[in-house]
C-alpha cells in the first residue's frame, strides 16, 4: 500500500492542493499527517476540512494546532508566529478549533509511530539529532517514527547502538528500509519549507516495497502571498514563502 506522509501545512491551501494532487497521481491510498494544519498561512479553515476529510491512518497535533487552545504554548512562539496564530483563531470556525483540540499528541501503531516533535515531548521538542534517536528508541513502536516540526526533510537510520542522519536535498529521493534498522523520517513541510526550496515537501511510504520516497512539488506561491497581504500577515512570513524559509 502507498501511504502519503505529510506535515506542517500551516494554512497554505495552494501548497496542500498541489501535494494532494501529486499523491493522487502517484496512487496513494491512505494518509499519515504529522501535525500543524494551521499557523503562518491564510487558509486554516479550508486546510482543516480538507485534511480531516482524507482516509487517514493517523493524524497528530502540532504545536500550532495545540497553541490554538492552549495559550501558554505561545510563550515558545516568536512575534510573527503569534500574530499568525491570532489570525488563525479569527479565520477558523468554532467546530474546526474544537476538532484541532481533540487531535492526539502521538499515535503508536505496531509498525509505525507518528508524532510532531519527539516521543518524549510530542508538542515542543524538535527531533534533530542522532543522540535523540538512540535515547528515545524505547519510546516508539515499529520500524519507523514519522515526525514534523523542523520543516526540513531528513531520514535517520539506526540500531540500538548507532545512527546516521541524512538531509534530503533533492526533489525525488527513495530510501529502502532494512529489517536490521529503525528509522525516523521527516517528510519536510508542505506549507512552509525551511530548506531554501519553496516547493511543497512530502513523501510516500510504500509498505510493500519497503521504501520511503521524498518528493517536492511546485505551486503558485504568489496566490498564497496575495491572500496573506490581504489579511495583513507579517511581511517576513509573506516574503519567506518564495525563498523556502
Amino acid at each position: 500500500m502507498k501511504i502519503g506522509v505529510f506535515t506542517d501545512v500551516h494554512g497554505n491551501l495552494e501548497a496542500l492542493n498541489a501535494c494532494l494532487e501529486r499523491f493522487e497521481k502517484e496512487g496513494v491510498e491512505k494518509f499519515i499527517f504529522c501535525g500543524d494544519i494551521i499557523g503562518y498561512g491564510p487558509d486554516p479553515e479550508a486546510c482543516v476540512q480538507k485534511i480531516l476529510d482524507l482516509p487517514l491512518l493517523a493524524i497528530v497535533q502540532g504545536n500550532h494546532d495545540a497553541a490554538l487552545n492552549e495559550p501558554q504554548l505561545e510563550a515558545f512562539f516568536n512575534y510573527d508566529a503569534s500574530m499568525a496564530l491570532e489570525k488563525s483563531r479569527k479565520l477558523l470556525s468554532a467546530r474546526s478549533s474544537s476538532l484541532l483540540a481533540t487531535l492526539p499528541p502521538i499515535v503508536q501503531m505496531p509498525s509505525f509511530c507518528v508524532v510532531h516533535g519527539t516521543p518524549a515531548d510530542p508538542i515542543k521538542e524538535y527531533f534533530t539529532s542522532t543522540k535523540q534517536f538512540l535515547k528515545y528508541q524505547s519510546l516508539w513502536e515499529g520500524i519507523v517514527c514519522f515526525v514534523g516540526h523542523t520543516h526540513l526533510p531528513f531520514s535517520m537510520k539506526g540500531t540500538a547502538r548507532n545512527c546516521t542522519v541524512a538531509l534530503c536535498t533533492k526533489d525525488d529521493v527513495t530510501i529502502t528500509f532494512t529489517k536490521q534498522s529503525r528509522y525516523v523520517i521527516n517528510p519536510g513541510a508542505v506549507g512552509k519549507p525551511r530548506d531554501k526550496n519553496p516547493q511543497a515537501a512530502f513523501g510516500i511510504w510504500d509498505t510493500q516495497a519497503h521504501t520511503f520516497r521524498f518528493l517536492r512539488q511546485s505551486y503558485d506561491v504568489r496566490i498564497t502571498q496575495e491572500k496573506m497581504r490581504r489579511y495583513k500577515f507579517p511581511s517576513f512570513l509573506i516574503e519567506s514563502l518564495a525563498i523556502g524559509y
